[in-house]
């Protein structure tokens, strides 16, 4: 059975932060659903288009595995401790537990901001294709979550139409919150596990700059630490 693509709006940190809150405070999808219609209705007027932005949304924070919630339940804790910039953080490991799509969107993303400085929709369109195939859905749920992207403001539009380059790398001081999005990072590899030596250059958190020291998640005891060969570590929550 082919992966379900799923994140196919365009989604703002407000509309984040709105179901983190509501998610938060109760398990009922439905007192959830309601209070999501009512904070986007004049944002969303039209019903069919603000009830799928809502499937969206839950899937993210409230509609979640068992096997996610210790994380989002953990993401709840911080969610109250954190600034407005710092939680991106936390909507960004979500989407990343939630959606394989976009989880596979970002990593290409920074490929072509890693070797090209930039990129367009069409390039990254042609780009997923290869892996998720030629499906009539794809480009235009790419084009969404590059809008997103841009409205999170991790890229930024460049001098050339069309085109996309990266923003300024989001940091924080906030060690609890990093150490969370690189448990959420390891949860949502299919491999299950990330070479330490590698923890500054993940391609699927791009935006971020990570300011955690190997002392810094060993002392956190939040990790298993594995050996391969004669000096490669890796890291499995």
């Amino acid at each position: 059975m082919s992966q379900m693509i799923g994140f196919d709006r365009s989604i703002t940190l407000d509309w984040l932060d709105a179901t983190a809150g509501i998610s938060s405070e109760t398990d009922d999808i439905e007192q959830i659903r309601n209070y999501l219609h009512a904070y986007l209705a004049e944002e969303r007027p039209h019903y069919t288009a603000r009830q799928k932005t809502i499937t969206v949304l839950t899937r993210i924070w409230s509609r979640i595995p068992e096997s996610d919630r210790p994380l989002r339940d953990e993401a709840f804790e911080l969610l109250p401790t954190l600034n407005q910039d710092d939680r991106i953080w936390l909507h960004w490991g979500m989407c990343l537990l939630a959606y394989p799509f976009f989880r596979d969107i970002v990593r290409t993303v920074d490929r072509s901001l890693r070797y090209y400085d930039g990129f367009s929709k069409t390039e990254i369109i042609q780009q997923m294709s290869e892996t998720w195939g030629e499906r009539t859905t794809m480009p235009r749920a790419v084009q969404r979550v590059i809008e997103s992207l841009k409205e999170w403001g991790v890229v930024i539009t460049c001098d050339q139409k069309g085109r996309y380059e990266r923003a300024i790398s989001l940091s924080t001081q906030n060690k609890d919150v990093e150490i969370w999005l690189l448990k959420a990072v390891a949860h949502a590899n299919p491999n299950g596990s990330l070479p330490m030596d590698r923890i500054h250059t993940i391609p699927e958190v791009f935006p971020f700059t990570s300011s955690l020291t190997i002392p810094d998640i060993l002392t956190s005891k939040e990790f298993e630490v594995s050996q391969m060969g004669t000096n490669r570590f890796f890291i499995r929550y």
